[in-house]
């Protein structure tokens, strides 16, 4: 017998627990306290105890006798969990025993791996504790990259804050062989083992990819490292984050009457200048060197990177300078600038300059006559003269209504060229399965609506590109600003957004639109 009052009797028969109603008005809450002083019977159905316990005269079978330390193991056989199943009394009185019995009920279940050692002065009845624990595998090192640090271009900044554009790191030669970057290769993982003493393979740490361009840049494996090398001699080329070798011309001299004008699929380092008249136009970077600038030349241009002039431009009205990305130059004289970034060191002076920012030496740097136009901003020390000569200063910002027009027509014209396709593929549908045996008239007129698909699909890719480049711009578009630090004198005109005015005494400052109103 277990258990017994003046309305039910509990008895133990082959671990099996049943229970015998008396009298009825026992009620189910009042069984916890019973378990409570029971805490190894393990009740199988409270619907079948709730019965039993209002059937008088009728002995039930209602749970189990549970083991004085019961184990449960996780789902991943990583550890294993005891619980003593006895009253603080009955704990106190076999904590001696209690330790052989664990070990024998684990040899019993074949855990002989992480067995840990217990401390049965902390065990407390009912609270499960950590009997065992496997050993968690360990996922191997990630693979590492790293590539050769290219200079920033960027003027050097002198102590006065003001920028010097007579030294920059503009070119970075390589030379066939050189280093340009590397990758240790993930490691395997370290296995673990759970308390069953299987072991489980640890994950090799994730590969990192290697980005280069192929056609200048040779791998190569050495002391167990994927090493990235120069194919060939040239100048270092990063480009989206690929690391390259791009073609290099290198004129030590002029452009002029003994090279001609020069185009070139790369690079060009002139030690020299470019004479009047003559152009240089190269898909890479451009770089001037001679300390007196460049006067009159035709044209320099670069398609897909950034021009420096180590010196000025004297255009004279007429020389065009343009980058797609930046143009670092000392000063520029009746010239014509286009580029997303200018940096001008001195002074811009009576140039037609279009670019999305315009930076000229904030503590000494002079804007006088000329067109200055910036999407976003415009910085000087000093804009016009005390002679009050007409100079334009614009930034003009981002119409974001404009361009949401722009998007939602782009949006159509894709919208009406998938129409077009899906009408033109059901039209041509019965045709595919015998169009290898079309001919004359038949065939060509197959051919040319196969052709306008593909011509078609190949449109609204490009189409998509735009809107995708027109919502990043709207997304990463900031204020239009003009900032003049020293002073903006008489006659220059300040230009921000579709607002403007012209000064009619100096002034400084940052100029731009508040609720729509020019601060000026």
């Amino acid at each position: 017998m277990l258990f017994e009052n003046d309305f039910i009797t509990l008895t133990l028969e082959n671990d099996t627990v049943s229970l015998y109603t008396k009298k009825g008005g026992f009620p189910l809450k009042s069984f916890d306290q019973v378990t409570q002083q029971l805490p190894r019977l393990r009740i199988s159905s409270f619907p079948e105890l709730r019965r039993a316990l209002s059937t008088v005269e009728t002995m039930t079978e209602i749970g189990t006798y549970s083991p004085e330390i019961v184990l449960s193991v996780s789902s991943g056989s990583m550890k294993a969990e005891a619980e003593i199943l006895l009253t603080a009394e009955e704990l106190e009185e076999k904590l001696e025993a209690l330790p052989g019995y664990l070990d024998a009920l684990l040899d019993e279940a074949r855990i002989t791996g992480g067995r840990l050692k217990v401390d049965w002065d902390a065990v407390r009845p009912r609270q499960p504790f950590l009997a065992a624990k496997g050993k968690e595998p360990l996922k191997g090192k990630d693979a590492q990259t790293k590539y050769i640090e290219a200079p920033e271009r960027r003027p050097v900044i002198r102590e006065d804050g003001s920028a010097n554009y007579y030294e920059m790191n503009f070119v970075t030669p390589v030379k066939k062989g050189d280093w340009l970057g590397e990758k240790i290769p993930a490691e395997e993982g370290t296995p673990g083992m759970d308390i069953y003493r299987n072991e489980i393979p640890g994950k090799r740490g994730l590969d990192v990819k290697l980005f280069y361009d192929r056609k200048s840049v040779e791998e190569t494996e050495e002391q167990g490292k994927i090493v990235l090398r120069a194919a060939h001699g040239g100048v270092l080329e990063f480009q989206n984050g690929v690391v390259g070798v791009g073609r290099q011309l290198v004129i030590e001299g002029d452009v002029g009457p003994e090279t001609g004008s020069v185009t070139f699929d790369g690079t060009v380092v002139i030690s020299g200048t470019v004479l009047a008249g003559y152009s240089v136009i190269a898909t890479g970077d451009i770089s001037v060197g001679a300390k007196e600038g460049v006067t009159n030349a035709k044209e320099i241009r670069s398609e897909q990177s950034d021009i420096y002039i180590q010196g000025g431009i004297f255009g004279g009205g007429s020389t065009v300078l343009e980058a797609s990305g930046t143009i670092f130059i000392k000063h520029a004289n009746d010239c014509i600038l286009y580029a997303q970034t200018i940096q001008v060191g001195l002074y811009l002076l009576g140039s037609e300059v279009a670019a999305e920012h315009v930076y000229v030496d904030r503590l000494r740097g002079r804007i006088i006559g000329g067109r200055t136009e910036a999407m976003y901003r415009i910085e000087c020390a000093t804009a016009g003269n005390q002679h009050e000569r007409n100079t334009v200063l614009i930034a003009r910002g981002i119409d974001k209504e404009a361009l949401q027009i722009e998007i939602q027509q782009l949006a159509q014209s894709i919208k009406d060229m998938q129409q077009q396709i899906c009408t033109l593929e059901v039209h041509i549908e019965p045709l595919e399965a015998v169009a290898s045996t079309l001919a004359g008239s038949q065939a060509e007129a197959y051919a040319k609506v196969r052709k306008t698909i593909h011509d078609s699909q190949n449109e609204i890719y490009v189409l998509d590109e735009l809107i995708q480049k027109k919502l990043h711009i709207m997304k990463t578009a900031v204020r239009p600003q003009i900032e003049i630090t020293k002073e903006a004198n008489a006659g220059v005109t300040i230009q921000v957004g579709t607002k403007s005015s012209v000064l009619s005494s100096p002034t400084k400052g940052v100029f731009e639109l508040t609720d729509g109103v020019l601060n000026i």
